[in-house]
Parts: C-alpha cells; structure tokens; sequence
C-alpha cells in the first residue's frame, strides 16, 4: 500500500487472474513464503475485496524450452533486455542501462533467476496459461474484445449490394490469437504464436430504427396489439449491444419507460444519465421506448436503450453475401500477423502504457514465420454407376453424377411408397414439383424408385397443425404398406420450420425416411428462375437416393488398408443455452452424442449401397466425453448388425481438445477396442486382435497455410490449394498433420488439424494422410471434399439432428434405420 500509484499500475498491468488463483510477472513485494496465508486487503484503507493468499510458486521458464543458460557458471553475470522494475522492454542493452540510470531500476539478472533455490521449472500447461493470459492483456490494452477475439473499433467496412445500397451491417477486423507448443525437428519443444483474423459483423439498424421505420422516435408509440407482437418476436431473442458488442437474451420490452426516466437501482441517477457518466454515451434520444430488459450475469436483469442494442440475426440477404463480404484473402491474414506480431517486439509499440508489455515479459517472437513443407494430394478415384469421375472435376462432380444411370430394370427397383404432407398454401403446385423430383430420381434407374403418384396426400398447416397432420396419417397407416418414405413440403413463415424437428422425432421413433424441401427457401410451385430451381431438386433427388443407403458414387482408399475395415466416426453437439420464459433465465440443453460406423469391404468391384450403423445418445448438457461404454456398445452392435469380421478399424474423433487428450481419448480407445474385440465389459480379456488407429479431428484451429516461395510474389499472398498436406507441423507429444479440405477463391481455407492418438504397429503401412483425404471426397450430402472425412461429418449431422428433438435423440430407431443415412 506504500507503493507509489505509478509502481501499482506498472505492477497491475503484470497481475494476471485466473479463478482461485492468479499469475504475477514479477515478484509482488511484501508476499514471501514466511507470511502465508496472508488476508488482502490488510488494513482499513486498502479497496476491493478481501483474498486469501495460501501459496505462492517461483517458476522459471519450463526446462522443455530452456536452451540458452545450459551453460552459465555460478559466477557469471548475465542479463536480457528487461527491467526488473517496470513493464519495459529495450531493443539493445544500452538503452535498457541508460533507462535503469535514469529510473534507478536494475535489469533482470538471468543468473539471478538460475541461482534462486525456490525456482523451479514451470509445467508446461502452467506456462502456456501464463503467457496467453499475458497475450489476452496485451491485445486489450490496444483493441476491443468482442467476445473471445479482439477488433480494432475504427478499422471496419459497410459493404454493399450490387446496386451500392448499404447491407446494413458493420465488418470488423478481429483478431484471434493464442501461444501453442509444437515439436521441432530435432524432437524439442518450441514456443509458436498463430493468429487467425475473423470477421465480426453487426448490424447497423438498431431495436428503436426496427419498431419507428421512417417515423420520429421522439413522438412514437407503438399501439397495444403492436406491443404484444413485438414482445412475442424479441422475447428469448438474442441481441449484441453495440456499444460494448456483448450479446444478450431479451427478457421483456418495457413499453412504460425509456432511458430518462427509467432509475439505475442503487445509483440514484437515470439511465440516459449512467451511459453519460459511466460509458460515455450520449444518447441521441433519451426519451425513446420501450427500455429492453435483457438477462446479464448471473442472471440479473439489466436494461439498455433501444438505440444502442441491434438484432443478432441478419438478414437472408445478408447471409447470401456473408461469404464475400466477412472472408479475408491470404494477403489480408499476412497484414494481421505483422500487426499483432508487432505487440511482441521491444519498441514496436509507441502508445502511452501500452508498448512493450509482453517482450518485458520476455515474450518474443524471432523474425520471420514457421514454414513446412507442402505437398497437393492428388482426387481419389472415384466411380458412379460405373463411369470414372475425372480428377478434373475434383471440386465439383454434381453435373456428372445427376446423369448417372445405374441401369436397373425398373421391375427390380424398391418402389418408395411415398406419403407427400404438403403445406396448405402449396395446394395448387405440390402434385407437380412432386412429379418433378420423382422423375429425377427415377432417372437414374437405382435400385430405388418414387412411386408414380404418392399413396396419400397430407394437407398441414403451421407448428401444430403441421406435426398433426403427420401422426395422424401415420397412426391411420395401412400397416400392408412397405417402404413408406415421407416427402415434406414445407413453407414457413420464418427462415426455418419449429415443426422440424417435431416430425423429425416422430419418424425417427418409427424408422421412416423422409426429405423435406422448404418452400421459403425456394418456390418450387411458382419458380422464377427454372435453372436455380432445378440444381435444387437436383439435390433434393440425390439426398433421396442417398438416404436409401443408394451409393452414388465410390471412392478408393489406399490398398495397404486391411480390409474388410471399419471406420468410425464420433462427435458430439451441444445445443445454445436457450431463454426460458418461465424460468426467466437461460437454460441449457441436452447435449447428443453421435456415433457412425461404416464398413469398408475392399475389393475392385464399387458396393452398390452402404453399409452403415448408427446410433445416438442422449447426454447431460454440455458433457463432451466418457464415451467409453456408448463405443463399445455400438461397436459391437455394428459388427453384429452389419455381419462383418473386421480387419482393421479407423475411428476419426471431433471434439477432444489437447489437454484432453492424454485421459479422455485413451478412454475411448478402450471402449473401441472392447467394441472390436470382445462383448464384455470395458477392460475385459479380448477374445480377438483387430489393428486399431484413433485420430482427433480439430477443426477449430487459428492456423491458416499461406504459400511462400511463388516465383515472383510476395510470401503470403496466395493460400494453399485443396488437398495441401502438411506433415512438418507437429504436436508435442503425438504425430500431426494438417489437410486443406476445401479452398474457396475469396477466401483463406481453413486446415483440419489430425493428431493421431494411437496408431497400431499392424496399421503403420497405411498413409493416414492419403486415407483421411481420401475420404473427405465420401460424404453423401456434398458432391465436393469437405474438412473432414465422411464418417465424422455424418456423425455430426446426426448429432445435431438428435441434439434438436425435445428427447435429444434417444428415441431414433437405430435398427430400422440401419444401412440408411436417415439423418441428411
């Protein structure tokens, strides 16, 4: 408390909270091991609340990235760059003696450091906590944090339309950064930052802008029947302030009350007046309602003015435009990593009390950016009805696979009996669209056909008389009919129907395959354009097909694989906490489990149809792992069901984060292997040997691949193609590599990173890498690669399918549903 106020701000800026227990980058004078615990604040006079200090750690850098002092003597004196005094850092040692001169501070003594008893090495999940909390500091001393990314406020864009009228939205520039470990070359540990830029969007019309129009907010005021319906449309909506971007559910719209006369509890002063005071908002109309009470933390109500709070949701148009607008080119990632890779060299910064905090941490970045060989893997093979796709057409093989004829004779196809429930407001137009996509389907003489005429036509209406409709026909059902598949046409009143997942859960309870085709999407019955139509109903045809288990096309893994194989794919969805109008507060979902399991039977002669087993399960909300006993479970019921003696099994995991991996994917593997080889409990005798290899899928990763050696251009001007490999970034503890999926051309793709937990000595002849992309050219629902491959992105699909019904997908019949891909 002696302390001169300058010295505390020096030191705060360096004091780093993390739950019960915080980070310091110095020593905080007056805590010494001989006075714990020790009560803060001690004294009357001292501010803020009162903690309990009851130990306290010196750490040294982690001996894992400690090369340079390997070789200091006792009585050698040596220094870096740093004031031991104050949150400075110098570009050479005469500047840091002549402020030391000035300031009457003293370096920072490595020998010092090395000689101190109670130092010991830093674990490395301790360090990397420390210094991204230190990164996290210092890029918000310099921008503004939008939740876990930070934006420079002035640097923005109002794109618009082809005709130059405004979007009616901001983008910002945001910066996502974080320190990592990787493995060098030589097997040690190094230090690595990634930053990522993101596009942040907000919309520029605001609540007060979307209930006045063209009207004056001052002499506005909304009608009753307009109040209810508004507060029936912005209740549980999810909302972002724009002053500050945190988003908030509302909770009610006080019609009764506006910013000037509403009081701050407590505080003896209105609202229009606290954003003055406290925020530094003047507001441009105090008077204007209603107030919007929104849920903050802990579930306290708060209220803000409607001029400065603006929907979440954007609009449709907005959303076509999304790819365009709010995606950054590869030379646009380079210019961030410049700009934040600037914070952590000395003297870069010249800002008041914000320049150099992270190089006086000894933060530092050596010049230059890690680079890794690359390699283009080449498109599969790939065959449909017989015919070779060319690797040509790698991207995009859509318009070879809508001409494909499977020869059939339409006497041996399995004729769908279909049940067309169409909307009330489709009357006139339903029959035909339906002959549209049954002639499209039928076309490609599958062993699947669309009955002629569909054996019932289901009128429905919205919500509940929609979902009705359906379990009234379904429980009148002639139980002689075989095959039912349920075509739905639906034409909400928003941009996407409630009564979904309603329908989606009463025909999964049953086994029934369905499609719906969603009219406000699309007006099939009345289209304007008949070519966008059809690429839909095009789509529409093939996602039939496929969900019949029809393989439409075939791809080829590498021959090493020893097959039959299995592979598995797992993830889990956990749905947004949702605004509980009874509760008054956020409540969280379910979350669902999904696992996939594919068999692979090898071989030059294409399978007609898939093989496939799913199954979902239920789960506490928020809970990602302990899917031991759910994979053993399903393992060993996809074996039985699918009647195959595997001799090798894949299993691709998304989900599992780094520090996770060690516990929670060992578990799995367990489980797996418990699946493959035995039906006992986890942990029991095998009964059989069956190669395994597990590999986490991480999808969520800041780090993009920039080229660097094109003849004649700049590094970092242009990305990496679709299919790059790279295998010379690698973890620090298991074996990495990273596959470009699919490389858009306004944008910057994004890698997957494929760390392979356990790879069996059996499996090491299979290159993971060719066999992971190889399949990310299978998933049913896109003709194209995707990130990841088929057996994970289905598995998703399923999870979130599952994770939307009320019973978070417990009721899905997993054996009806076997050999299908029910859930595209």
């Amino acid at each position: 408390k002696d302390m001169p106020a300058k010295d505390k701000e020096d030191l705060r800026r360096v004091v780093f909270f993390c739950g019960s227990f915080f980070f310091s980058g110095r020593q905080i004078p007056g805590i010494d091991a001989d006075q714990l615990p020790l009560v803060l604040p001690v004294g009357d006079k001292a501010d803020g609340d009162t903690i309990r200090i009851v130990k306290f750690e010196h750490y040294l850098a982690p001996s894992e990235l400690t090369t340079s002092m390997a070789k200091l003597k006792s009585d050698d004196i040596a220094f870096d760059k740093r004031c031991a005094n104050c949150t400075k850092a110098f570009v050479d040692v005469g500047s840091l003696l002549q402020h030391c001169q000035q300031a009457g501070h003293q370096p920072i003594y490595l020998s010092d450091e090395k000689m101190d008893n109670s130092a010991k090495p830093a674990q490395l999940e301790v360090f990397i906590a420390y210094v991204n909390l230190a990164l996290d500091r210092a890029l918000g001393e310099r921008l503004a944090r939008w939740g876990q990314e930070f934006i420079d406020p002035q640097n923005m864009t109002e794109p618009t339309d082809r005709r130059g009228e405004s979007l009616g939205v901001r983008v910002y520039e945001a910066f996502s950064c974080n320190f990592g470990l990787l493995r060098s070359p030589s097997g040690t540990a190094s230090l690595s930052l990634t930053v990522d830029l993101r596009a942040k969007v907000v919309r520029t019309l605001s609540l007060l802008n979307h209930f006045c129009g063209n009207q004056d907010p001052r002499a506005f005021n909304m009608k009753p029947q307009d109040q209810a319906q508004a507060k029936r449309h912005w209740i549980g909506e999810v909302v972002i302030s724009m002053h500050d971007k945190r988003c908030y559910s509302v909770v009610d719209l006080i019609f009764d009350k506006s910013a000037a006369t509403m009081p701050v509890e407590g505080l003896g002063m209105s609202h229009a007046e606290y954003f003055e005071k406290r925020k530094g908002i003047t507001l441009k109309y105090p008077t204007a309602v209603p107030m919007v009470a929104v849920l903050g933390r802990k579930n306290q109500t708060i209220f803000l003015p409607p001029e400065i709070v603006a929907g979440n949701e954007l609009e449709r148009r907005v959303k076509e435009q999304l790819p365009m607008i709010a995606s950054f080119a590869p030379e646009a990632r380079n210019k961030a990593i410049d700009k934040i890779r600037a914070y952590l060299v000395p003297g870069a910064q010249k800002s008041k009390g914000a320049g150099g905090m992270l190089p006086a941490l000894g933060i530092q970045l050596h010049d230059g950016r890690l680079s890794a060989k690359a390699q283009v893997m080449s498109v599969p093979r790939m065959l449909s009805a017989g015919i070779e796709i060319p690797s040509s057409r790698g991207d995009n093989w859509a318009p070879l696979v809508n001409k494909a004829d499977f020869n059939i004779n339409p006497g041996r196809a399995n004729t769908l009996n279909v049940i067309l429930v169409y909307h009330e407001r489709l009357e006139q137009g339903a029959e035909t669209v339906y002959g549209k996509i049954r002639t499209l389907v039928n076309n490609m003489n599958s062993s699947f056909r669309l009955s002629n005429r569909p054996i019932e036509m289901v009128r429905a209406g919205d919500n509940e008389r929609h979902w009705g409709a359906v379990e009234k026909c379904l429980g009148g059902l002639n139980q002689s009919h075989q095959n039912i598949f349920i075509l739905d046409f639906n034409n909400p009143k928003g941009p996407s129907d409630p009564a979904y997942p309603v329908i989606k859960r009463i025909l999964g309870a049953n086994g029934y395959l369905s499609q719906f085709v969603n009219f406000k999407t699309y007006a099939h019955d009345q289209p304007r354009d008949i070519k966008r139509s059809s690429i839909i109903l095009q789509g529409v045809a093939r996602q039939i097909l496929q969900k019949t288990g029809v393989r439409l096309w075939w791809v080829s893994v590498p021959r090493s694989l020893p097959t039959p194989s299995v592979f598995v794919g797992v993830d889990v969805f956990h749905a947004p906490r949702m605004y509980d109008p009874q509760l008054k507060k956020k409540v969280a979902k379910g979350s669902c489990a999904a696992i996939i399991v594919q068999v692979y039977r090898g071989g030059n002669e294409p399978s007609p149809t898939v093989e496939i087993f799913s199954k979902t399960f239920a789960r506490e909300p928020g809970k990602e792992y302990d899917l031991g006993e759910a994979l053993k479970t399903t393992v060993s019921s996809a074996l039985r069901e699918l009647n195959v003696a595997p001799q090798s099994c894949v299993v691709w995991r998304d989900g599992i984060g780094i520090s996770s991996i060690e516990g929670e994917a060992m578990e799995e593997i367990n489980g797996v292997k418990a699946g493959l080889n035995n039906d006992g409990p986890v942990g029991s005798e095998a009964k059989r040997d069956i190669p395994l290899t597990y590999i986490v899928c991480q999808k969520r990763i800041d780090t993009k691949l920039l080229a660097k050696g094109v003849p004649g251009e700049p590094d970092g001007k242009y990305g990496a193609p679709s299919g790059t490999l790279v295998e010379g970034i690698q973890g620090l503890e298991h074996d990495t590599f990273y596959i470009n999926g699919n490389a858009p051309p306004y944008s910057t793709a994004k890698p997957v990173r494929f760390i392979v937990v356990h790879n069996d000595k059996r499996m090491e002849q299979v290159p993971l890498p060719e066999l992971t992309w190889d399949l990310c050219h299978d998933y049913p629902n896109w003709t194209g690669p995707i990130k990841v491959p088929s057996v994970v992105q289905m598995a998703h699909k399923l999870a979130e399918l599952g994770g939307s019904f009320t019973d978070v997908g417990s009721s899905i019949n997993s054996s009806k549903f076997k050999n299908t891909v029910h859930f595209l």
